[in-house]
């Protein structure tokens, strides 16, 4: 199971990536249809009266024009505009302004700061009405149907109980003063507002990680579409491993060609190899050209007779260079003693070597 086309695997974060990319992320209408409306409640209850006295100070300002003007022009249209655009700001500007904060806020919540181009493209699928019916009336759209009609009950409901036990004061006021009226009104507005709310921060909440738990559904791979993926991202493996090949080939070719260079080579006798060279005009201390274990030890020794380069046997010395230095590294200040030992006596062969040369070239018949 899960080998063929079982999306039995959860989305790699490329994956999730790439639907964020595309605007695909979890999000719930609920959350933000909740604070919308404790938002525009709480706008209304705190900011209500002076809402009110703008928009009173805007009628009262029409009726006063009214009989002072004998004919309609346009001064007059500009000033009333005017007035009402004002009254509109106060009286409306502050419920549009702390709404959009709240709908930004509860976006932000959910998904994060995000902007995708893709999903503002047209695309003609949309357009298409047999996908616009599909949707309506497939199992997705039933169910937002039957969601719709279950919070319509649950607020009527909601709303009932809390203005049953007002329902006589509410017929003896119809003959009372209107701000007696407004008052009450308002104290019913305000339980069924946060019972309601409350109700709709739980539906939210539910429907919020209803809609994770579905987008990452969604999003889940077949094994298939992981490895293809894998491939698509890192390359094919074998391809890799053969590259990697190829570099370590290289990069051993390179260092056993620097083996001719050096100075000595240091030996373990048998398990280890190391060559090494110190140019005093260049160099600050001995540097590592070339090392080695098993048959690429065996074949720094083979170049190194091949060049007549000294080897000296010095097990300990062997194994600290192997560890602690790497190619073309120069030797740490702890190893200049064995190693300024081992230099003195490849230099004083090499001096021998030379001595017999020239005593042999002396003894020749010329």
């Amino acid at each position: 199971m899960g080998e063929g086309g079982d999306k039995t695997e959860e989305p790699t974060p490329h994956r999730l990536r790439e639907a964020r990319e595309k605007g695909q992320v979890a999000k719930s209408k609920e959350v933000t249809t909740a604070i919308l409306l404790l938002l525009s409640y709480y706008v209304l209850r705190y900011l209500g009266e002076f809402m009110y006295k703008n928009l009173a100070e805007f009628t009262q300002a029409i009726l006063q024009l009214i009989p002072e003007t004998k004919e309609f022009n346009m001064g007059f249209a500009g000033y009333v505009l005017l007035l009402g655009l004002r009254a509109f700001a106060f009286v409306l500007g502050p419920v549009f302004a702390i709404t959009f904060i709240g709908a930004f806020i509860a976006e932000v919540m959910q998904t994060g700061f995000l902007f995708s181009s893709e999903a503002l493209t047209p695309k003609l699928e949309k357009l298409n009405p047999l996908e616009g019916f599909k949707k309506m009336f497939g199992i997705q759209g039933l169910v937002e149907l039957a969601k719709s009609i279950l919070k319509i009950v649950v607020v009527a409901y909601i709303a009932w109980t809390a203005m049953k036990d007002d329902i006589p004061f509410i017929i003896v006021l119809m003959e009372a003063h209107p701000w007696q009226a407004l008052l009450l009104a308002g104290e019913i507005a305000y339980r069924i507002a946060i019972r309601v709310g409350i109700f709709y921060i739980l539906i939210a909440i539910a429907d919020y990680f209803y809609r994770r738990w579905e987008y990452m559904r969604n999003l889940k791979m077949t094994k298939q579409e992981i490895k293809e993926e894998y491939k698509r991202l890192e390359g094919d493996p074998q391809v890799k491993q053969r590259i990697r090949d190829l570099q370590r080939q290289t990069a051993h070719q390179r260092m056993m060609g620097s083996v001719p260079q050096a100075d000595v080579v240091v030996t373990n006798p048998t398990h280890l190899a190391i060559a090494l060279k110190y140019d005093t005009s260049r160099m600050k201390a001995p540097v590592l050209l070339a090392k080695g274990e098993r048959k690429n030890a065996e074949e720094i020794r083979n170049i190194a007779e091949a060049h007549e380069i000294p080897i000296v046997e010095n097990v300990e010395l062997a194994r600290s260079l192997y560890k602690t230095v790497k190619v073309n590294q120069e030797i740490p200040a702890e190893l200049y003693q064995a190693v300024a030992e081992v230099l003195a006596h490849v230099y004083k062969i090499k001096r021998e070597r030379k001595e017999r040369r020239k005593a042999s070239i002396a003894l020749m018949p010329r």
